[in-house]
């Protein structure tokens, strides 16, 4: 990892540590702090042995964390500015090493260093409103990455489809209740296409099991 990748890990952190504060949910409080320990625990692992594994794992638990930034700027639970900044540099930092992965010819990555890179564009300023940045998600099935992984959102959903079999999406939105219908929808649609449960329509009904 150049040097450039490790200041720029190290700015990105200190802005996490910085919003962390700002988190008022109690549910997101604990699941960022535990992202943020999992991405440095990652983080001295790549650096350490850089290897495939160690790449794929450091790469799984950054998207992990910018996914419940996202989370959190969406359901407005925290300081907006500062969580946006702190977004911002997780962005860039996954996209750097993303780019020095793929010129070091180490692991295929092109498809994903350019989704990233779209998210850095510049997005037009409304006045008089803050400017949040929404990474739009980001599925490479020939990595592998996230491989027989699943988010705490997606692991709390699918044990509360295996406790209640045949449960309809009003009752997960309703047992889920400090995530919005969004995240919870979301993580449904991403269940299913992983074949991790099964989706049946019943006219306007719709019910979960597991597969």
């Amino acid at each position: 990892m150049s040097t450039e990748q490790q200041k720029l890990f190290v700015s990105m952190m200190t802005s996490l540590f910085h919003v962390q504060q700002s988190v008022v949910d109690l549910f997101f409080k604990k699941r960022l702090n535990e992202d943020i320990e999992q991405v440095m625990d990652k983080h001295i692992q790549y650096f350490a042995h850089s290897n495939k594994e160690s790449q794929r794992e450091y790469i799984w638990a950054t998207k992990s964390l910018n996914k419940t930034l996202e989370e959190i700027i969406y359901l407005e639970k925290g300081n907006v500015s500062s969580l946006t900044v702190a977004h911002e540099r997780v962005l860039q930092h996954l996209y750097n090493l993303l780019e020095e992965i793929r010129m070091s010819k180490q692991i295929f990555v092109e498809t994903e260093v350019a989704s990233i890179s779209s998210e850095l564009v510049p997005r037009p300023t409304i006045p008089n409103k803050p400017v949040v940045m929404v990474q739009k998600p980001v599925r490479i099935k020939s990595l592998s990455v996230r491989a027989g992984k699943l988010t705490k959102t997606q692991e709390s959903i699918l044990e509360f489809v295996r406790r209640e079999p045949d449960c309809r999406t009003k009752d997960i939105i309703s047992q889920f209740s400090a995530l919005s219908q969004r995240t919870i929808k979301r993580g449904l649609k991403e269940l299913n296409e992983e074949g991790k449960i099964v989706k049946r329509s019943d006219g306007v009904a719709v019910y979960y099991s597991v597969a």
